[in-house]
């Protein structure tokens, strides 16, 4: 079962968020996370996947995910917005949802 976990996304500021998964070597693995309004939404707010938004690392016994967003990206989404998000990695067709939850963009004062 995925955890629950909501984030906030400062517009027009780099995003950076790390997931540890424990006990378990997700190395060449791949990770794809969504943003989207609602579940039900057609379009994505933000797509991030590994190589591009995602790095997957292994250190002792556990594995980290790190979401890296540019401040140039964040700049470009709408604020204020809520929304709905999950995480997951996959290999041989196999997907697991680590994290899942809320996000909410807050508007950038300094431009």
């Amino acid at each position: 079962m995925a955890a629950r976990y909501d984030i906030t996304i400062e517009q027009g500021a780099t995003f950076t968020f790390d997931v540890q998964v424990n006990d378990t070597d997700i190395t060449g693995y791949s990770a794809a996370m969504q943003l989207r309004a609602n579940h039900a939404a057609t379009s994505t707010v933000l797509s991030l996947a590994t190589g591009s938004g995602i790095t997957i690392t292994h250190s002792g016994n556990h594995s980290h995910l790190t979401i890296v967003v540019s401040a140039a990206t964040t700049a470009n989404l709408t604020a204020p917005q809520y929304g709905v998000y999950d995480l997951e990695y996959s290999s041989g067709g196999v997907v697991t949802r680590i994290l899942e939850g809320t996000f909410y963009v807050t508007p950038e004062v300094t431009r």
